[in-house]
């Protein structure tokens, strides 16, 4: 039971390190890129939010979200895009955010928005994917009238983004009488998500709101997936983070992967099937982190007494990161509390080999010298 509490102990430390890493002088990383745009005939700048670690670790790409009404909602966007995916309930992401000095001609159907669309299309996703490591997976989101212009952009191109986040569209009437005028072709072939929202108190009218709901549905088939929720006490303003993140929450559902009571197959099998489905269904094959993922699970499964799943789910987090001190650090106290003392020395002096001031292994081999 000693050796079952000090093992608990130590490992609750993965939570810590979480919250306490070195960041970067700047914690957010944004970069402001001028695009000199020949369908616009202006320059326009964007605002590009890179993960706290991505000039650190260049072998990863990540997901893409561009956001109208930059910088105001796009700073707002990425802080809840970084909060949520720091306990890996979403993937890390880079987020875009698009500029636009006259807004209600951009994103109004009847003015440019067509010209503002191909701008998005033709300079600003090819200048992303040239220049910074994207998946190829794109998320587009907006507010007020940049929500009917994602609206606007998935009526009219569904293929150009993988999810659309619009929150309290407006003037929606304009979209709905888009839908009634004009021949909409929703391609069957893809998956796509679509999560629209507005406050009970928004300006957006409630009857129009349903009344779009109810059209869409008329267009769709099982291949896309809607939303449309009132946000109860919400205003047009307070709508624009619970928005957000309610639609990027439900993109991501089954992103995180959740430890069943009962282990009927290894923990390690459990968890490559959990990211093959998510490969499937978004395309690219998920970053499982050590400190987001596999520790976590670890920890979990050292609370049940689970120690051959905590092992196993150890040495899979090897398998994917071959070069890690700290996980040879828990698969040597592991061994020990389970009396395979050969083994545990020989994964600490991995550990130590790997990183001679690893100060998890120093406590394991301090605390073993003093027996």
């Amino acid at each position: 039971m000693k050796t079952l509490i000090t093992f608990l102990l130590l490992t609750l430390g993965w939570c810590t390190s979480i919250f306490s890493q070195d960041f970067p002088d700047e914690f957010c990383t944004c970069e402001k890129q001028t695009i000199q745009s020949e369908i616009l005939d202006q320059d326009r700048i964007i605002f590009i939010y890179l993960p706290t670690d991505y000039y650190q670790d260049t072998s990863q790409k990540y997901p893409v979200h561009y956001v109208s009404d930059a910088p105001a909602t796009s700073n707002l966007y990425y802080d809840l895009i970084r909060l949520n995916a720091l306990m890996n309930d979403i993937p890390q992401s880079i987020v875009v955010g698009l500029s636009s000095d006259n807004r209600n001609e951009h994103f109004n159907i009847n003015a440019k928005a067509p010209e503002y669309l191909e701008f998005i299309q033709s300079e600003v996703i090819p200048f992303m994917e040239k220049n910074y490591r994207t998946q190829d997976y794109k998320v587009f989101a907006g507010h007020s009238a940049g929500g009917d212009f994602v609206l606007y952009t998935y009526l009219n191109d569904p293929q150009l983004f993988n999810a659309y986040i619009a929150g309290s569209p407006g003037p929606i009437e304009q979209i709905i009488e888009y839908i009634k005028s004009s021949t909409v072709n929703l391609p069957t072939n893809d998956y796509r998500f679509l999560f629209t929202s507005i406050g009970s108190q928004d300006f957006t009218d409630t009857q129009s709101f349903k009344l779009l709901e109810s059209l869409m549905h008329e267009i769709a088939d099982e291949q896309h997936e809607y939303h449309f929720k009132i946000n109860q006490d919400e205003n047009h303003l307070s709508n624009i983070a619970i928005n957000f993140q309610k639609g990027f929450l439900n993109l991501y559902k089954d992103w995180k992967y959740h430890l069943p009571d009962q282990l009927e197959l290894p923990v390690s099998q459990l968890l490559r099937d959990h990211y093959q489905k998510l490969e499937e269904k978004f395309g690219y094959p998920p970053e499982i982190g050590e400190w987001e993922v596999i520790f976590p699970i670890m920890d979990q499964l050292a609370r049940r007494g689970d120690f051959n799943n905590a092992i196993d789910i150890l040495k899979y987090g090897i398998e994917l990161h071959p070069d890690s001190d700290q996980a040879y650090a828990f698969l040597a106290k592991a061994h020990f509390d389970t009396a395979q003392f050969e083994a545990g020395k020989k994964y600490l002096e991995k550990a130590l080999q790997l990183n001679p001031e690893n100060q998890y292994a120093l406590q394991i081999k301090m605390m073993l010298e003093n027996r």
